[in-house]
């Protein structure tokens, strides 16, 4: 059993995790179907494009390499930081960082603790042993492209509040296919992070728009490749189906809405003030790759 992060925070009793996760959104394209974006104020800066690696949507793509992952383990708080390392890896391996890139493949044990402790004091909590959405957003950002990638408007992964199932994971589709990149999930309803790596099984055009710029999500998938990194779980490059990604009741499988609450403080990265907790709770979560 886990400590509770603070007193008045939910429920964080199941074993071996490390997230309660949140984080704004960058508004780097038309909003998508279902998304909300979780700022109280305009960006300040302007936003760049995304570089697009492609548009292109092949029926079925998978960006992990068994060279390239590890678990969290030894460490049962870690689950954020060895998602931010294998996710690093992946791209490094597809060779998809784009400009200014600086991750060395790595899968050291030490490391992994090292950016726990950097993501831990670059997060939103108010206390606790983990990170969480914030804080993997900020160690993606600065482990893949430096300090730099921190700042509003130049940010590569950004954390995404969907207020539907389908808004959430067909916007994870478009983005892997748009940058070659993983999406993180913010799983066990915000207290554990997953990687989806891929998908498989695609219909129709997943970048149609309508008249307002929107796109239609007119398109399905069969389902997800999705890794965890807890090695109890034995989640590792496996197929998960649409269907029971949404439905099971297996929690340590089905991708719900945000229930945690205790990430109090302010995004200093983050033009406006408001709660963190506040931009994810009762949403469906990922950690978005934007180009």
């Amino acid at each position: 059993m886990l400590p509770r992060r603070v007193a008045t925070s939910s429920i964080l009793a199941l074993a071996l995790i490390g997230l309660t996760v949140a984080g704004p959104v960058a508004a780097a394209e038309p909003v998508e179907a279902g998304a909300t974006i979780a700022t109280t104020m305009p960006w300040s800066d302007p936003i760049p494009r995304p570089t697009v690696l492609s548009t292109r949507a092949p029926s079925s793509m998978n960006l992990y390499r068994a060279e390239a992952f590890r678990f969290q383990d030894p460490y049962g708080y870690a689950c954020t930081s060895a998602a931010s390392m294998d996710m690093l890896n992946f791209i490094s391996h597809a060779g998809s960082g784009g400009s200014g890139f600086v991750w060395d493949r790595t899968r050291s044990g030490s490391k992994v603790a090292s950016m726990l402790t950097w993501a831990r004091t670059h997060d939103t909590l108010r206390g606790g042993n983990g990170s969480d959405p914030h804080g993997w957003r900020n160690m993606l950002n600065y482990y893949g492209w430096g300090s730099t990638a921190l700042r509003e408007g130049a940010r590569v992964y950004e954390d995404t509040a969907y207020r539907t199932y389908s808004g959430a994971v067909k916007s994870a589709v478009r983005a892997m296919i748009r940058t070659r990149k993983p999406v993180g999930v913010l799983a066990w309803a915000g207290r554990h992070g997953q990687m989806i790596t891929g998908y498989y099984g695609l219909s129709g055009d997943p970048f149609a728009k309508r008249s307002d710029g929107t796109y239609k999500d007119a398109f399905s998938v069969g389902g997800f490749y999705l890794s965890d990194p807890l090695r109890k779980d034995g989640f590792v490059d496996i197929k998960v189906s649409y269907a029971r990604f949404r439905d099971t009741t297996d929690y340590r499988l089905r991708f719900r809405r945000y229930t945690e609450t205790d990430s109090l403080l302010d995004d200093p990265y983050t033009s406006g003030s408001v709660r963190a907790r506040d931009e994810w709770y009762g949403k469906f979560v990922l950690i978005i790759p934007r180009r």
